[in-house]
């Protein structure tokens, strides 16, 4: 009886780890679908306010500033991901592979290395024109700037809802855990590389010209017998690393925004 008392128990257990799993999953679906619905929203109604004729001087041709990459993101959610996540319903621990088999993630630590920039364009003249040209006319209580921050909210309610597949998995699952652990590394790296990102191109901005010819390391060891540092570079700085997929995007993303043939 004792037995059959504790296999009911554990058999419970599973059950509700079970619905808990699902519900998760269906959190991630039901919001990635929304996340979709923001994104045309933001294409639908304010990408055609870049080429009135009464647009701000500053704002005219900076719509890859303003806007990122974000008609990249919706190709990839709408027409990808979502129906991915949504065939998960039923199992929801092959969540993990949806986020690991797709480069398109790189492009979330584009956007987010562009962010500054849309802000500070919309900050000057971009939210008071299309607060009173568009968003008072959709009836909106949110503002353009609060829709281009969705996809930075994406990618932590990612993390959030990974994290919570992981807890809700059981011991004996642990080979889909291992899976869940790498996708939430791989959501994590990108946000971390986004803010990565940001710190290169401040590094790109600053002035690494040589100093002044009567204030350079003479040729040959330094006066405590070390090597010579090299002009603009740290010392011990190596060879640049082989461009993947990320460093083709980013070199892509600025090329765009530049108006540069790909």
């Amino acid at each position: 009886e004792g037995t059959a008392r504790a296999s009911a128990h554990v058999e419970v257990r599973r059950s509700s780890s079970r619905l808990k799993l699902r519900h998760i999953v269906e959190e991630m679906v039901t919001t990635e679908r929304e996340y979709v619905r923001s994104l045309r929203y933001v294409i639908a109604h304010y990408f055609p306010e870049m080429e009135r004729a009464d647009l701000p001087q500053d704002l005219r041709g900076k719509r890859s500033v303003v806007f990122g990459n974000l008609e990249k993101l919706l190709d990839f959610h709408a027409h990808i991901f979502l129906q991915e996540l949504e065939a998960c319903w039923k199992h929801p621990l092959r969540v993990a592979h949806c986020f690991l088999r797709h480069e398109q993630f790189g492009l979330y630590a584009l956007y987010s290395k562009n962010k500054p920039k849309s802000d500070a364009l919309l900050a000057s003249r971009g939210l008071a024109f299309f607060k009173v040209r568009k968003q008072r006319e959709l009836g909106d209580r949110m503002d353009l700037c609060s829709y281009l921050l969705k996809p930075v909210q994406r990618m932590s309610k990612y993390a959030l809802l990974l994290d919570d597949l992981i807890k809700e998995a059981g011991a004996a699952q642990e080979a889909e855990r291992t899976s869940l652990r790498t996708a939430l590394a791989a959501v994590k790296f990108q946000l971390r590389h986004g803010n990565d990102l940001l710190a290169m191109d401040a590094i790109r901005r600053c002035d690494v010209r040589p100093p002044p010819a009567e204030s350079r390391h003479p040729s040959g060891p330094s006066a405590n017998g070390g090597p010579t540092p090299t002009a603009g570079r740290p010392e011990g700085a190596g060879s640049a690393p082989a461009p993947g997929p990320l460093h083709r995007l980013e070199r892509e993303e600025e090329a765009r925004q530049a108006g540069l043939p790909l």
